[in-house]
């Protein structure tokens, strides 16, 4: 008991203790790539309450610090299920200019929770000297003293390429190919993209991190943001060419207004320059399969393996099986087709069954394929399966590689059933076919092989039943032809009262809308005379409103005599109404609104009577 009671206590502190034995999190972040003189951030952040200043910096050699540190704090807490978390963290940050090229480490910072030190992982930082870059005016971009928005963006300032991972390979084999979007400056909006037609290839697109990133290109130091991602492989040899992309990007720059006295209030602005970017175009050169393919090879390229599962050793005869062969691994397994499986000729081989299991990655596409060969054996003794072969061509080592399987011997057993009978004797003594027929399977049977006779047939034609069919069939064939008439005639009375009357529906209408504007309801009138015009040209035309556009009114009108100065005011009221519906109106808007709206229809309305 008192033992009991002592473990009892020792797991009441180990769960006591927990929170202080949590892990704490200590990392820091900055750019691994950046260029001389170009100032970044470096952030060390702890996700715990850290002892009053513990907090202790690493010397940046080969930088200079031109800020911080800058202390910035975050506490949480939450509710969850009636469970309550607190978060924290706690961030100090630098800014930092290098000095010099080269690859620099900064050293591991340290700071101290509950009396407890922790470091973080060294942090290395590649260091490139910068080429300057063209500006749009023949300046180099790192000038940004000049007030001419365009020239703040240099040419090369904004690029956008597709990086492919491969330039030359085999037909079959997979390459990888990115958009991506390389910036120096901040960018607001992408639009307009237009995407390269892959001719020639297979593609698929890739899912992809579009976290930005950073790379150097050309001797610069750029941000890089991946617009998308493809896995191709290409189906023909030769050079293909991947045409150029397109997409605008826009960038905002911020320009300090001369003319303002205040510099902080009032004197800025911020002007959109966009840019239409172009990816050159990229040559894929695709080599051709080398000469001593196998018999077997039917194109499959990557790296594979084979497994099967072959059918029983002894079966009996009538009895179906099947072989399953697997193909696993990874390259273009989407084109990779049934291996020959040849059978012994008293074997009936049925559909192949295919299921896969792919995947697409961002090097290749691997997962599995498993053909299922289902057959029957028809006649009884022993049989050998010859092995089933299967070749791909592998990349890596440029050379082709066999699979195969192992030869084997099935015994099929009698299973004692009437094949070998004749057909006499199967179908009951109807002996006039003469030769012996072969039992396909138990469920088969002959139901009928006899002649035909004709006898009920020409009594039923002929029996009083027959022409009472007859009869009603002719009297429904009228009663519904009469209906279908008077229903399309009624439709057509319909509609031509609809179109005699639309001015009149559209009269009513505006009175309602005079109504509201009496009351000065502004948002009642535009509805209502929206409603009306509207509605006048769809009772008018018999076209319903859903179908209904500005452009669609205009081309009406034309077609039926009305000029083009009254079909745009007409569509120009519309427009008017649209606008003033939820904007601040006067009185005599809404009453111009409605006396053009009537002055417009009448037009019309004289216009088609001539």
């Amino acid at each position: 008991m008192k033992l009991l009671q002592r473990l009892t206590l020792v797991l009441a502190l180990l769960l006591c203790g927990l929170p202080a034995w949590a892990q704490v999190s200590f990392t820091a972040d900055a750019p691994t790539l950046t260029a001389v003189g170009e100032p970044f951030r470096i952030e060390f952040t702890v996700d715990a309450k850290p002892d009053k200043d513990s907090f202790v910096a690493p010397s940046f050699e080969g930088f200079e610090v031109v800020a911080g540190p800058s202390v910035s704090t975050g506490h949480s807490v939450q509710f969850i299920n009636g469970e309550q978390s607190t978060s924290y963290n706690c961030t100090y940050s630098y800014v930092l200019i290098p000095t010099t090229a080269g690859t620099f480490t900064i050293a591991s910072a340290t700071i101290e929770v509950d009396g407890r030190t922790y470091r973080t992982k060294p942090l290395p930082i590649e260091i490139i000297k910068e080429r300057k870059g063209e500006s749009g005016s023949g300046t180099t971009s790192g000038n940004r003293t000049q007030q001419n928005p365009e020239s703040r963006i240099g040419k090369d300032d904004i690029l956008l390429r597709l990086k492919v991972s491969d330039t030359e390979l085999y037909k079959g084999e997979s390459l990888r190919a990115s958009l991506i979007l390389y910036t120096r400056v901040n960018i607001d909006n992408i639009d307009n993209l237009s995407l390269p037609p892959f001719d020639g290839f297979w593609s698929q697109e890739l899912e992809f991190d579009n976290s930005p990133s950073r790379e150097e290109y050309n001797g610069r130091v750029y941000e890089t943001y991946k617009i998308n991602e493809f896995l191709l492989s290409p189906q023909q040899s030769g050079t293909i060419v991947i045409p150029e992309a397109q997409l605008t990007a826009r960038a905002p720059v911020v320009l300090q207004d001369k003319r303002s006295i205040d510099p902080f209030f009032g004197g800025r602005q911020v002007y959109h320059i966009t840019r239409e970017l172009k990816s050159p175009a990229v040559s894929i050169k695709v080599k051709e399969f080398p000469s001593g393919a196998p018999a077997s090879f039917n194109g499959a390229v990557g790296s594979f393996r084979m497994a099967s599962r072959m059918p029983s050793a002894e079966i009996m005869s009538n009895t179906a099986d099947q072989i399953e062969i697997t193909i696993s691994g990874s390259g273009n397994l989407k084109f990779i087709t049934a291996p020959k499986v040849v059978l012994p000729e008293s074997f009936e081989l049925y559909d192949t069954k295919v299921e896969d299991n792919i995947k697409a990655t961002a090097t290749d596409t691997s997962g599995s394929i498993t053909y299922t060969f289902p057959f029957v054996a028809r006649s009884s003794g022993e049989f050998t399966l010859e092995p089933i072969h299967f070749s791909y061509f592998d990349p890596a080592t440029g050379k082709y590689e066999s699979l195969a399987t192992e030869r084997m011997t099935i015994t099929v057993l009698d299973d004692n059933n009437a094949s070998s009978k004749s057909s006499a004797a199967q179908i009951g003594g109807l002996t006039n076919y003469g030769t012996a027929m072969r039992q396909l399977d138990r469920d088969i049977r002959f139901i009928h092989t006899g002649r035909l006779t004709s006898a009920s047939t020409m009594e039923l034609i002929f029996s009083p039943l027959y022409w009472l069919i007859v009869t009603l069939c002719a009297t429904l064939f009228i009663v519904t032809y009469i209906l279908v008439r008077k229903r399309i005639h009624d439709n057509r009375n319909i509609v031509a009262r609809r179109m005699k009357r639309a001015d009149k529906v559209a009269v009513q209408r505006l009175r309602m809308a005079e109504r509201y504007m009496n009351e000065d309801k502004r948002h009642d009138f535009y509805e209502e005379m929206l409603r009306a015009l509207w509605g006048y040209i769809s009772d008018k035309f018999n076209i319903p409103v859903s179908n209904l556009t500005k452009e669609r009114i205009r081309e009406e009108l034309y077609r039926r005599g009305v000029t083009a100065a009254i079909a745009e005011h007409f569509c120009e009221i519309i427009s008017r109404s649209e606008e003033a519906q939820y904007a601040p109106s006067a009185d005599g808007d809404m009453r111009d609104v409605y006396s053009d709206a009537i002055d417009v229809i009448s037009k019309i309305e004289e216009a088609i009577k001539r």
